[in-house]
């Protein structure tokens, strides 16, 4: 468990991906950037809602000012109030000095708050008058405080779900969901896997200091394949195994994990199986179809070689006249 905060203000994040789903994230990233609004931000677990957090900061008039992040899981409440609202000097045992709180230090800038869904109810109260009043006290004092910062929300969880639970208040729920936006598992956005692992490649060259390497046609296909239940998080690290096993040379299914070289993964409790042709199917007729049928702009769009897409629309009977099953 770690309650310390840190600033967050990475150069290189960014939303990278040609899927609908990030063009989407990143068109309410533009529109909510410019303002002080409250934003939420949901999804699974490794799908990148914190990059997209620290890309509205970083496009807002606050980016000037590193964004603060807090991880509120696993937190105890007195810890977590005094993180967030500081304290006065003797407001509990072991509070020798007075300090600042989050809500203090962010001033004029962005407070990322990780796992807001774990926030225990008490503390749930105080956040509402924050976002409702802007104004705060410190642990133990009698002193207001304002707060001038821009709450970024995170989740992983139904907020709803946790309403209708009676685990988070409804109240501070419409606070916090006044825009937002949605992260989507990246097996739901596959044609965003080959831009992804090009800049994973280009990022652990540059961390290790090596030569780049680069991914096979089998190699690129094997990932868009795969189910990632760890999502963007989980390809980052095979990327980089990856890599190192290949030692900056062409990476192929020797360098990549059993799991994926068998093409298969455990699908999550209720969620529907498809099948790895369908999956497959799927990406090359987007590409085609976004590209107009120009086979190097769709072939390059999902990362393979054009006579590798021709070979994949052979083997998968994809017709011209014949539209992706998701495009009307």
């Amino acid at each position: 468990m770690s309650a310390a905060p840190h600033s967050m203000q990475s150069p290189d994040a960014r939303l990278l991906g040609s899927s609908r789903a990030m063009e989407r994230v990143r068109e309410l990233c533009r529109r909510v950037a410019p303002t002080r609004t409250t934003v939420l931000i949901s999804g699974e677990t490794g799908v990148g809602k914190e990059v997209v957090a620290a890309t509205i900061h970083r496009m807002s008039s606050r980016r000037d000012k590193p964004m603060l992040v807090f991880n509120c899981h696993g937190v105890p409440e007195s810890l977590l109030e005094s993180e967030l609202f500081g304290h006065e000097r003797g407001a509990f045992s072991g509070a020798i000095h007075a300090r600042s709180g989050l809500f203090e230090r962010a001033h004029g800038s962005s407070l990322l708050l990780d796992e807001i869904g774990d926030v225990p109810l008490a503390a749930q109260a105080k956040l509402l008058r924050i976002l409702q009043e802007r104004r705060f006290e410190r642990l133990g004092g009698t002193a207001t405080h304002e707060a001038d910062v821009r709450i970024i929300a995170v989740t992983r969880y139904d907020l709803r779900s946790l309403v209708a639970r009676g685990k988070f208040r409804e109240d501070l729920y419409y606070r916090l969901n006044v825009f937002p936006i949605h992260v989507a598992p990246l097996r739901e956005r596959r044609e965003d896997i080959p831009s992804l692992a090009t800049h994973f490649l280009r990022e652990t060259a540059r961390r290790h200091r090596s030569r780049q390497a680069t991914l096979s046609d089998q190699a690129m296909t094997l990932l868009i394949s795969f189910h990632w239940p760890g999502n963007v998080r989980e390809l980052q690290s095979v990327i980089e195994r990856a890599s190192l096993l290949a030692a900056g040379g062409v990476i192929d299914e020797r360098h990549l994990p059993p799991e994926i070289v068998r093409g298969f993964s455990p699908p999550r409790e209720g969620e529907k199986v498809t099948s790895l042709r369908y999956a497959q199917r799927l990406i090359v007729q987007r590409a085609l179809h976004e590209h107009a049928w120009n086979f190097p702009a769709a072939a390059g769009s999902i990362g393979v070689s054009v006579h590798v897409l021709r070979q994949l629309i052979a083997s998968l009977g994809i017709r011209r006249d014949e539209k992706p099953p998701d495009v009307r």
